[in-house]
């Protein structure tokens, strides 16, 4: 501007700058350009999204800003959020009759309502009145393909089944598994069921619980039924058309009669929109979880040190990365006595010269042993145990010859878990979920169990940012669940055993150890996405043991829940699958393999469309000459570059195409027969638009 003419003010332009002289070289103004070239229309966008994306998942360098913890706020309802009709409604009533109120109370307002029981199979009770037996997947199918039958497909579900009476008896493994089969399991075979109905209108689903989130901090709660919260928060991720919400209530035993208040709390959270996903009510208030930033470090911590010099600690997934490094750690500090249990088989420690002997370097167990020695030549005395910690038999045996050894144990690092690696949920089975469920929920409750009574000073859970971090949890609800449970179990632990500081830390992936580093290592060997940006900003071991330190360190006993990460966690909150997607470094292969030996002989592609569909697979895949009935997970793909699949093809084609349709559209010939039907739906529409347009048109005036 100023080179044009323009006069400036310039006092008021560097009014807020400081100016100091500086000498530089000399050199002539000469008028010649040097500016780059603008780039094509779409690339700066893009290019700017990059460069913010690098800006903002920058490592906090200051390991004393990585610390969070949830907390509760106050958020009304307000009545400009009102929903103009429920349509029809679902509802799974409970045994203790708070379903059944709810549902006269929606009558009477005009609404149509349908209510599920808990049964032994599949039947119509009466009407409008049906049951089913929560274990069997395909009576979920049943019930909506009846409803869809009578036009009664829902658009509103309640799900009550986690709705109890207190009962604050021990929590049995039968107790368990009902509470499972009432809570995760029958929301997962509810998605399942309406992903095989290909939904394109938008439902809601609420699933209403009690004593399972601690607001007030006065609750005694069931971190059984946490588990679900994994369901409720992945729903919405993998079926773009269901909106899912937790609602959580208290009904004290001595004040029975606030039955009423919460009827109207729920329905209030019907018949109103909100983006709340997980919602408590106690008493009169609505609450809503945020978290908080919080400081731990050196000068946080307490004088007195929660770990006793020789004393004796129970590791978990003992021979993983993590177990490991917690263990290398223990003997540097306190030349501990440890106990490393670990599921899978480890040869005795009289084998192990023998074994290094005989086996390469680079062997895992032996890469094992030699850690091991490291960490007996720094003082520590190491106890290897090949034991399941979801039996609670196995454990019990082990533990009991382990103290025999060492004595009374000191404290437990629980670190063993299952990777999910199943994805969607609408191909996972019960016993799926019930795999990566074990370690972290019967484990737990094994461990807790055989040290019921035994005085430990810290009992510390490894659960994960996945519990807490939505974008990060497509593909996971199993691993989600499993994690959601650590975080309200440390809740409901503290309670029960005040004199043990019980904590979950939801760890940030670690960068040379973990769950993280396996995953990128089985996403190099089938050729398809690299989670490198995720590790270039985890958790090095070093500084692992510096926030078990701060932790272990921490004055407060009141931090149950720590979530660990090494980016601005308010910020990572904020972001959608899709940039979570762009981070996770999905990418065309950049060589391509040749077609490989499948079940299908090859058929070319006939027309334009069934070419450009090629030509989609070929580039996410990394194959070449795909046919038009190769299958797609046949031919290396899974969840994470379906999604990528699903997307480039609603792109491409403008078609309305949900991610779950991957399961039902494999190749090409069936998506490209979906796209026909579809174009097919359109032009009939606006056929029908056409001639109500014409009878408008030739209507008289009046």
């Amino acid at each position: 501007l100023w080179l044009a003419g323009v006069n400036v003010d310039w006092l008021a332009f560097y009014s807020q700058e400081e100016r100091y002289r500086v000498p530089l070289p000399t050199y002539p103004f000469e008028r010649q350009r040097y500016w780059i070239s603008p780039p094509k229309a779409g690339e700066e966008v893009r290019s700017k999204k990059q460069e913010a994306s690098k800006q903002e998942i920058n490592k906090n360098s200051d390991i004393s800003q990585w610390f969070y913890v949830p907390s509760w706020k106050r958020v009304p309802l307000v009545p400009s959020q009102l929903e103009k009709s429920l349509g029809n409604i679902l509802l799974f009533i409970d045994e203790h009759g708070l379903g059944e109120q709810l549902a006269t109370q929606l009558t009477q307002i005009g609404e149509k309502v349908i209510c599920v029981k808990v049964g032994d199979s599949f039947r119509k009770e009466s009407q409008g009145v049906y049951s089913l037996n929560p274990q069997i997947p395909d009576d979920y199918h049943t019930l909506l393909n009846q409803l869809d039958a009578i036009e009664y497909f829902p658009n509103t579900i309640v799900h009550l089944w986690s709705f109890t009476l207190n009962n604050y008896s021990e929590l049995t493994s039968e107790r368990l598994e009902q509470c499972q089969d009432l809570g995760i399991h029958s929301l997962i075979f509810t998605a399942q069921a309406l992903g095989r109905h290909n939904l394109t209108d938008q439902l809601q689903m609420m699933v209403v619980s009690n004593n399972l989130q601690e607001v007030n901090g006065d609750e005694i709660l069931s971190p059984e039924k946490a588990t679900l919260l994994g369901a409720v928060e992945t729903i919405p991720l993998e079926y773009p058309n269901i909106s899912c919400r937790s609602v959580d209530v208290i009904i004290s035993d001595n004040e029975i009669n606030n039955e009423q208040q919460i009827i109207h709390q729920l329905l209030d959270e019907l018949t109103i929109k909100s983006s709340d996903n997980v919602i408590a009510y106690r008493g009169i208030y609505r609450w809503g979880q945020t978290f908080e930033k919080i400081e731990l470090d050196a000068s946080t911590k307490n004088t007195t040190s929660r770990l006793k010099e020789k004393g004796v600690y129970l590791i978990t997934g003992g021979f993983g990365g993590m177990g490991l490094t917690i263990a290398q750690y223990l003997a540097q500090t306190v030349k501990a006595k440890i106990i490393l249990l670990g599921r899978s088989s480890f040869p005795p420690k009289e084998q192990w010269e023998n074994w290094l002997k005989n086996h390469e370097q680079d062997d895992s167990i032996s890469c094992k042993i030699r850690k091991l020695q490291l960490i007996e030549e720094l003082g520590a005395e190491v106890l290897v145990i090949s034991a399941n910690v979801a039996d609670y038999q196995q454990l019990k045996t082990s533990l009991a010859e382990a103290q025999k050894r060492f004595g009374h144990i000191n404290g437990v690092f629980h670190t063993a878990g299952v990777a999910d690696y199943e994805g969607f949920i609408q191909k996972r089975s019960k016993e799926m979920t019930e795999n990566i469920l074990a370690p972290k929920v019967k484990g737990t409750l094994a461990i807790a169990r055989v040290l019921d009574g035994v005085k430990l000073d810290f009992f510390i859970l490894f659960s994960s940012l996945a519990s807490v971090l939505s974008q990060s949890q497509f593909g996971q609800v199993s691993y989600v669940a499993a994690n959601k449970f650590l975080d309200v179990f440390s809740y409901a632990q503290t309670k029960i055993m005040p004199d043990t500081f019980t904590v979950s830390i939801n760890w940030d992936a670690w960068a040379e150890v973990g769950m993280a580093v396996e995953a990128e290592k089985r996403s190099q060997k089938i050729k398809t996405y690299s989670l490198n940006s995720q590790l270039n900003s985890g958790i090095l071991p070093s500084e692992g043991i510096k926030v078990i330190d701060c932790i272990l360190g921490s004055y407060s006993s009141s931090l149950q829940q720590i979530i660990v990460s090494t980016q601005d966690f308010t910020w990572l909150k904020s972001q959608t699958l899709e940039s979570f997607l762009d981070k996770t470094d999905i990418v065309k292969p950049k060589n391509k393999y040749s077609r490989p030996n499948l079940g299908t002989t090859y058929i070319a592609p006939k027309n334009q469309q069934e070419r450009t569909l090629v030509d989609i697979f070929e580039s996410i895949l990394g194959c070449t000459q795909i046919g038009i009935n190769d299958d797609f997970f046949e031919l290396g793909g899974d969840s994470l570059i379906g999604i990528m699949l699903i997307a480039k093809v609603k792109d491409v084609f403008l078609v309305d195409i949900n991610i779950s349709d991957i399961f039902n559209l494999t190749t090409v010939a069936q998506i490209s027969s979906y796209i026909n039907s579809q174009k097919k739906s359109v032009h009939s529409d606006l056929k029908k638009i056409s001639e109500i347009l014409e009878i408008v048109e030739n209507m008289a005036d009046d």
